[in-house]
């Protein structure tokens, strides 16, 4: 690198800056200088695709292909490069040295293509920063990285991304340095005029917060080049923000996944083991929008959303009164109602003979003008046309009778066409001479045409398995020298945009058009049915691991756009599966709701209710209703599940999930019995069918648990759990989700059955191990907080119970929203915690929104609504509402009575409250009355010993002393307090009322379900 670089003076024979050049440029000038030195290098012609590699490394060291150690010259000047850099740059550094040192220079390892390398995630920094870090590694891969597809670390923990240098405060808005950019497509380097637009969007920012850059009416379907000025313009202001996102917005999905990558760049997204996953987004959106809207840790950001067709989908991710602004790119001008408009019309003229001549150098002015008039200063026309002269040399007399040949073929397929002539006719002469010399290509375009119009990845380009298609290119995807010419060619001719950083082509939506058009439906049908081929055979992992979402979320809008629900291809089945079980888990469950629902009445329609896809698409469907609260229409999908399972005799694997979907489903209906005897049903069969260690006897022993639980059946449930939990440790770890789920069951059945210390010391040991294996964000480490601040209330901590349920009801919040089952429960907690805390307006206010939600979510009579609302009955007890009380507590008896039975630890349990009202009247006869038929129900569902009957034991003598009983009184006094020094710590509040003679308040948590 022209003597820049020392090979021999390092320590260690390590790579250093040469004589004159102390600490690389980071020392005589700045990481930016030396950056931009380096991306200069690799412009040059002689680096050739080297130096593109190594312009992508500045751009994303983390995801960028690792440079081929066979070529030492080149990856030692890089390796020098990034530690100069340092920053983010030094673990990519940490990654090139050990192959050097494993790879002698003799060893030619083939090089290959760099921009085939998996797409990295979207994030670039041009110029130079000082980049934020990547969000982390992958911990559960042990593979050693020669790839750049990934960085592997052996340890888990989130890595947090490095804060910015910081930057000296200045009275201008400019900053020192450009922006990071997230997710920003390259520049245009055949961009063109267009200055007074560019003033024009700059003065529009400058006075408000929302610049909307609108198509001229004449040009509604696009083709004027909105884009591409948006795209001008953060290129040219680089300086002028801290940080630039653009948000591909034409569906939601797509800009979930583009702020959810945002999050992860500013460090605010919830991270986990997974660190080096991308972020779940129902917690990393609303993180990221909250960070951009308080303006930490950047403030002076610009997001621009592009292609934002539906106005308060898109307005619904505005970080409202934030220190930012925000560009939308529309071809819906109803943005005119809502932001400041920017028409764009097409070129003016010398706009258009600039860019003419810039693509074609020696075309004569006089003809350029010539040419642009019968383009009609279309930008993509002209930029089209261009492309043609550029390449061919053609004459434009000729290429002009060529145009005009082509118009009304245009016209005859289609009358009407909603997009401009022009640039149909135009594109046309290229997509001819593409036929002729490449039929591949020419027909590689019309499957393209059947994908979405964003970037797809040249992955899926290479086939994983025997894709057969046309003979024209079937070779293409098993010749890599021949996929790369074909889209060589096209990419020549302005037909796709190929983004070597990402791995991906992109086609402008217009061209999907024009092609369509072309298409019979046959032709269309076929041409649908390759991109499905193409889709599915892409390398895809696992759906509920982080570690995959990136690539689900490239594949996403293809398998959208194509209408993969339509397939009646196995493999294309499994796709759209695998991709509805990815939106759960990555947040999107509304998302993931309404694809289920396609693909299943697709399927149902295609195949009928006993093909094997239908009847698993209807149980996930039915199990994301539930999910979002539409509980009634999931029921009867899942028993007809059921039903068409036994009918048609499935495989047993089949049957056993059947039912053990059927037993979530009757939780849910507050049918806890029959809930149990299928979960019953689902483990005996598998048990008899493979044996107890089984995946499938595990999972019908796990649900099995639960039921019992919900039937308060809590000392026949212990046991089981603890075996499961026994198995999956054996099988899975111990820090696997599925152990650590079954773990946190065990505490709950320790705590249930009276076991308070020891649950409690069982559950903060399962929460240690989920925090570590999951963080602290991850659904189940949040169940399992939840339930610990249960634990640490029984076991009279009541401060850091409550500590704990206050912050786990914030966060499920966050993830899921107030509605959401979890956020619910959890309320129904802190509801007690603040009534135990004194809070009692606070209390009451909380119980109050929860059961009127749970009503609407689980109706009036299942338990977790009763229960709530007898945790209200005892906070208008302390408030002194005593008629409310009783009248609240008199209903929920009734109720549980009539749905989960009279004898219900859960009933009994209202009992106690009851009584307790009942003795705030000072009326003893009745206190008396209750608390003594109560006993002995409680003495045989839970024991003598459980802190519950001895509750009711404490309370029971205080009746009799209120009745005059002292004798009786005393006898039963002190039996509870012995009952309580036993089993509870010495400051239990419960031992303590005893021996005060205070009545004992109980509480009931909500069993998960």
């Amino acid at each position: 690198m022209g003597g820049l670089i020392d090979w021999e003076g390092g320590e260690e024979g390590r790579p250093e800056f040469a004589e004159g050049r102390p600490g690389g440029a980071a020392r005589d000038n700045t990481r930016s200088q030396l950056a931009h030195t380096v991306s200069v290098v690799g412009e040059l012609p002689a680096a050739g695709e080297r130096g593109v590699a190594l312009r992508a490394a500045l751009h994303d060291p983390l995801r960028t292909r690792l440079p081929d150690p066979a070529e030492r010259g080149w990856a030692r000047s890089e390796l020098a490069v990034m530690r100069a850099l340092s920053g983010p740059y030094s673990e990519r550094a940490r990654r090139i040295e050990p192959n050097l040192s494993r790879n002698a220079p003799t060893a030619p390892v083939p090089a290959e293509d760099p921009a085939s390398a998996h797409p990295p995630p979207q994030v670039n920094n041009p110029g130079d920063t000082t980049p934020s870090s990547p969000a982390g590694s992958d911990p559960d891969s042990g593979n050693a990285d020669l790839t750049g597809e990934s960085a592997p670390s052996p340890t888990a923990g989130a890595h947090r991304q490095e804060t910015p240098e910081a930057e000296p405060l200045m009275q201008s808005t400019t900053t020192a340095t450009p922006a990071l950019l997230v997710n920003v497509p390259m520049r245009n380097t055949s961009f063109v005029g267009r200055q007074a637009l560019l003033r024009a969007v700059e003065e529009q920012l400058a006075a408000q917060d929302t610049a909307a850059v609108l198509p001229n009416a004449l040009h509604g379907l696009g083709g004027v080049g909105k884009s591409q000025l948006a795209l001008e313009y953060i290129y040219t202001h680089q300086r002028d923000y801290r940080i630039i996102c653009w948000i591909p917005a034409e569906r939601e999905s797509l800009i979930l996944a583009a702020l959810s990558s945002l999050a992860s760049q500013l460090g605010v997204a919830p991270v986990g083991q997974d660190s080096m996953g991308a972020a779940a987004a129902n917690t990393a959106v609303p993180a990221v929008l909250e960070a951009l809207r308080t303006g930490t840790p950047y403030d002076n950001w610009l997001l621009v959303f592009d292609n934002a067709e539906d106005i308060d989908a898109v307005r619904g991710y505005f970080p409202h009164n934030g220190p930012g602004k925000v560009i939308v790119t529309s071809r819906n001008r109803g943005w005119e109602r809502v932001a400041s408009s920017l028409p764009v019309n097409v070129f003016e003229r010398d706009e258009s003979i600039e860019l003419l001549q810039k693509r074609a150098q020696d075309l004569p002015r006089q003809d350029a003008d010539r040419l642009a008039e019968a383009l009609g200063d279309l930008p993509l026309a002209v930029e089209q046309a261009g492309a043609w002269l550029g390449v061919t040399g053609m004459e434009v007399d000729e290429y002009l009778d060529l145009l005009a040949q082509r118009s009304p073929e245009i016209l005859e397929i289609e009358q009407s066409p909603d997009y401009p002539v022009s640039v149909a006719a135009a594109w046309d002469i290229s997509l001819e001479r593409i036929r002729e010399n490449n039929p591949g290509a020419r027909q590689l375009l019309d499957i393209c045409a059947s994908m979405a119009p964003e970037p797809i990845p040249r992955s899926i380009l290479r086939s994983s398995r025997g894709v057969n298609i046309t003979p024209q290119i079937d070779p293409m995807l098993r010749e890599p020298i021949k996929l790369n010419r074909a889209i060589r060619d096209l990419s020549q001719f302005s037909l796709i945009k190929v983004d070597p950083r990402a791995g991906t082509l992109q086609m402008h939506r217009l061209l999907q058009t024009v092609l369509l058009a072309k298409l019979s439906e046959e032709e269309r049908e076929r041409m649908r049915d390759a991109a499905h081929q193409l889709l599915s055979a892409a390398n895809r992992g696992p759906y509920g691991s982080s570690q995959e979402w990136r690539d689900y979320q490239a594949l996403l809008p293809h398998v959208l756009a194509s209408q993969a629900v339509t397939s009646t291809d196995p493999y294309v089945r499994d796709l759209v599966y695998d991709t509805m079980w990815f939106l759960y888990y990555w947040g999107d469950h509304e998302g993931a709701a309404v694809f289920g629902r396609q693909a299943w009445s697709a399927w149902l329609a295609a195949s009928g209710e006993e093909d094997i896809y239908v009847i698993r698409m209807t149980k996930g469907l039915a199990f994301l209703l539930r999910q979002v609260g539409q509980i009634s229409e999931s029921i009867p999908l899942t028993e007809k599940a059921l039903e068409v399972s036994r009918r048609v005799q499935v495989e047993p694997e089949e049957l056993i999930d059947s039912l053990c979907e059927m037993s979530d489903a009757r939780r849910y209906q507050g049918r806890f019995q029959e809930a149990r005897d299928l979960g019953k049903e689902a483990t005996e069969l598998a048990r008899s069918l493979f044996g107890p260690e089984d995946q499938a006897a595990l999972r019908g022993a796990h649900s099995w648990g639960v039921d019992l639980r919900l039937c308060g059946e809590f000392k026949e449930a212990l046991p089981l759990d603890e075996e499961t939990a026994r198995q999956r440790d054996m099988l899975l770890g111990d820090s696997s989700f599925f152990t650590l789920n079954t773990l946190h069951c065990v505490a709950i059945d320790m705590r249930e059955a009276g076991r308070y210390p020891k649950a409690r010391e069982w559950q903060e040991d399962v929460y240690r191990r989920a925090l570590t294996a999951l963080g602290e964000k991850h659904p189940l480490s949040l169940r399992i907080a939840r339930d610990l601040g249960v634990c640490r209330r029984r076991d009279g901590d009541l401060a850091e119970g409550a500590k704990l349920a206050e912050e786990t009801l914030r966060n499920f919040r966050s993830r899921y929203g107030d509605e959401h089952l979890d956020s619910l429960t959890t309320a129904t907690n802190v509801c007690v915690d603040r009534r135990l805390a004194g809070d009692l307006e606070g209390s009451r206010r909380i119980a109050e929104s929860t059961v009127a939600r749970l009503v609407r979510r689980l109706g009036p009579d299942h338990a977790h609504t009763l229960v709530t609302r007898a945790n209200l009955a005892a906070t208008e007890r302390a408030l002194g509402a005593l008629d409310i009380a009783q009248e609240v507590e008199d209903d929920v008896v009734r109720r549980l009575g009539d749905t989960i039975g009279a004898q219900h630890v859960i009933t009994l349990t209202v009992g106690i409250g009851r009584a307790n009202t009942a003795y705030a009247r000072l009326d003893f006869e009745q206190a008396h009355t209750i608390d003594s038929a109560n006993l002995p129900l409680l003495t045989e569902v839970s024991g003598a010993e459980h802190p519950l009957t001895l509750s009711c034991t404490s309370n029971l003598s205080l009746d009799l002393r209120g009745l005059g009983r002292a004798d009786e009184a005393d006898v039963l006094q002190r039996k509870a307090v012995e009952g309580f020094a036993a089993v509870l710590r010495t400051d239990h509040p419960w031992l303590q009322a005893a021996r005060q003679r205070r009545r004992i308040e109980c509480d009931i948590a909500p069993m998960p379900m």
